[in-house]
This record gives C-alpha cells, structure tokens and sequence, in this order.
C-alpha cells in the first residue's frame, strides 16, 4: 500500500487522520525502509500509539526477535503478535493493538 505523503496533515482522507489509508485497510509497513539507527524506536513507539484494536502489518528482512524482546521490555502486553509470513526472504507480521 502506498500512501500519498500530499495529504499528510489534512483531515479530508478517509477516516481523518490524514494518513491516505482507510478505516478498513491494514496499513503495511516495509521495516528496511527506515534508517536502522532509529528503526527499532519508530516502530516499537508507532505500535504503542496505535488506537486499541487497530492493526499494522510490518514486513522484515529476518526474524525480529530482538525487536519483540525490546517491544515486551517497553511495553509488555501491549500489542498481540502473529506471523503471517516466515521467511525464508519476509518475515511478515501483524501487530494488533490491545
């Protein structure tokens, strides 16, 4: 899924948040797309503020266990995890807040 950065900040896409997604979709993340230097931080704090009961899907290199560990040190129980997807070239997870 795309998302169109010329409606960041207006509240006229979708469900107001100004993001391009819709309420129905579970946005998708590629987690190689972030600079590794903050790339840990910006999902762990990405999935913490996402709103009770909705979803992010993120796609890995590998298998992220040492996000997951950081993830339950920072805010344990805080989403619910499954793999969709297992290797041997994504990793694809689904994060749903609780």
């Amino acid at each position: 899924m795309a998302i169109d950065l010329s409606l960041a900040g207006s509240t006229k896409a979708h469900g107001g948040c100004g993001c391009g997604c819709s309420s129905e979709e579970t946005p998708e993340l590629l987690a190689q797309s972030l600079p590794k230097v903050i790339r840990h931080g910006a999902i762990i704090g990405g999935l913490t503020s996402l709103k009770p009961g909705r979803q992010l899907v993120i796609v890995f290199s590998h298998d992220p266990l040492p996000l997951l560990t950081q993830l339950n040190r920072a805010a344990p129980d805080a989403v619910e995890l499954e793999y969709l997807e297992r290797g041997p070239e994504a990793w694809k997870l689904q994060f749903t807040r609780r």
